[in-house]
């Protein structure tokens, strides 16, 4: 709630001689009556005394010429012009709120809590380098990062339980505004010594192309994942059909299965990036190319903190540290 002694002089219609000097403590005591249902139940939730709350109520009913409470031995019920300035003194004060938390922020180092969603490929890129990179450059900062598929990341960010995401979702739209962080091609991950695929008629070392591989047996996350509908799209739109021969939405077991040479997948270098460097996976070229973008996406109108923009930019200078230490087949979307 706003605290302290604010006064504001409310401008009146020209036919009215004098303006309006309203307490914004008067407009806090209101709005506390309103959501208690009584002077004395507003009085407790405040903290102060109910001839503080019943004086204040009085004097704000003069200043507007207006009955805004009827009261009786039950409590304080509105009238309909009370119900109207509840409502928006309910909106008045939360944007006091809002404006004296972004001044302060404004005002010194960033610090605060930062609820970051990241995708279940991207959380494997981005979540250490990130968590270890804020710890360090923005020691004020209280990250929380959680991962989920695409369209989970998608929701919490809608409902306003992460204040951005990065996810490959598409393009601003809607309610969301998105930066393009990076671009990626998807590759078939194979284990060293089980490419090309037995019974299938591949030069090894060179790309596949999409129709070839309508054959290979293939371990995808579930549909509801944005990689398993990116990679289904782009065969339907070739007239293929693939074969799904296990769902499993862990990267690790899918990574696991597929050094074992139980399966193929279809992946992006950076998901997979430690099984890669370390040789345990292998990547094929795929053709024609299945690019996708990631993107840092935020809910319009929601107002950014300085904490949120700074951990944002961080991601940035983390995918770019990335791409040149581990050689990832990434680009940075400039």
């Amino acid at each position: 709630m706003v605290g302290g002694h604010r006064k504001r002089i409310w401008p009146e219609p020209m036919s009215r001689k004098k303006s309006i000097s309203l307490d914004l403590r008067w407009l806090e005591y209101f709005v506390a009556v309103a959501d208690a249902g009584s002077i004395l139940g507003a009085a407790f939730r405040l903290g102060i005394t109910q001839p503080s709350v019943s004086q204040a109520m009085a004097r704000l009913e003069s200043q507007l010429d207006v009955a805004l409470l009827i009261r009786d031995v039950r409590g304080a019920a509105l009238t309909e012009a009370g119900a109207a300035l509840a409502k928006h003194g309910r909106e008045i004060l939360k944007s006091i709120d809002v404006a004296l938390e972004e001044t302060r922020y404004l005002g010194g180092d960033a610090r605060g809590q930062v609820a970051v969603g990241l995708s279940h490929g991207i959380g494997h890129l981005l979540s250490i380098a990130l968590a270890e990179t804020v710890s360090i450059k923005l020691p004020s900062v209280k990250l929380r990062i959680s991962e989920g598929a695409s369209g989970d990341v998608l929701e919490w960010l809608a409902s306003g339980q992460v204040d951005f995401a990065v996810l490959h979702h598409g393009h601003a739209c809607g309610d969301f505004e998105a930066q393009a962080l990076f671009e990626e091609n998807l590759f078939v991950v194979s284990a060293p010594d089980n490419w090309p695929p037995p019974g299938e008629t591949i030069v090894p070392g060179q790309a596949i192309e999409l129709k070839d591989l309508k054959g290979v047996p293939l371990v995808l996350p579930s549909p509801q994942h944005n990689l398993r509908e990116f990679v289904e799209r782009a065969a339907r739109s070739s007239s293929i059909q693939l074969n799904i021969a296990v769902e499993m939405n862990s990267l690790r077991q899918i990574a696991a299965l597929v050094s074992r040479g139980s399966a193929y997948t279809i992946m992006p270098h950076s998901a997979l990036m430690d099984e890669i460097s370390n040789g345990a996976l292998v990547l094929v070229p795929i053709e024609p190319s299945m690019r996708r973008t990631a993107y840092l996406m935020r809910k319009r109108n929601r107002p950014v903190t300085r904490a949120s923009s700074s951990v944002g930019k961080l991601v940035s200078v983390i995918l770019k540290d990335m791409l040149e230490r581990r050689g990832l087949r990434t680009k940075l979307v400039q």
